[in-house]
């Protein structure tokens, strides 16, 4: 796939898994024996463990939007600079809902 396929990927991953909270599509896009390089506290590796992260998330801010700022691709591998937003309306590691509007910038490297 050429590098603006792979973006284009990217982003269809991001606003199907978790802009349209579509659990369902992680499977599509992720292979089962996925490799997270700075996993979260106590996230699993692989498809399971990226399915239970995006479903926290989910729950912690039921309305969380995750937009692409920017992009940059080379090869099999796409940078992405993005922001999230959304409401604390559920516990998150630990930490009782605030109803605070969050945002949070997060780069990523993802591999096709």
């Amino acid at each position: 796939m050429s590098a603006k396929g792979n973006k284009a990927l990217v982003r269809r991953v991001i606003d199907e898994t978790i802009n349209k909270k579509n659990m369902d599509a992680t499977g599509e896009f992720a292979a089962t024996n996925f490799v997270e390089l700075d996993p979260f506290p106590g996230q699993e590796q692989g498809l399971k463990g990226l399915t239970q992260l995006i479903g926290m998330m989910i729950t912690a801010f039921p309305d969380i939007q995750l937009s692409v700022e920017e992009q940059i691709a080379e090869g099999d591998k796409v940078v992405s600079r993005s922001t999230w937003r959304g409401t604390h309306k559920g516990e998150f590691f630990g930490v009782p809902p605030t109803g605070k509007q969050v945002s949070v910038s997060a780069w990523s490297i993802d591999t096709i």
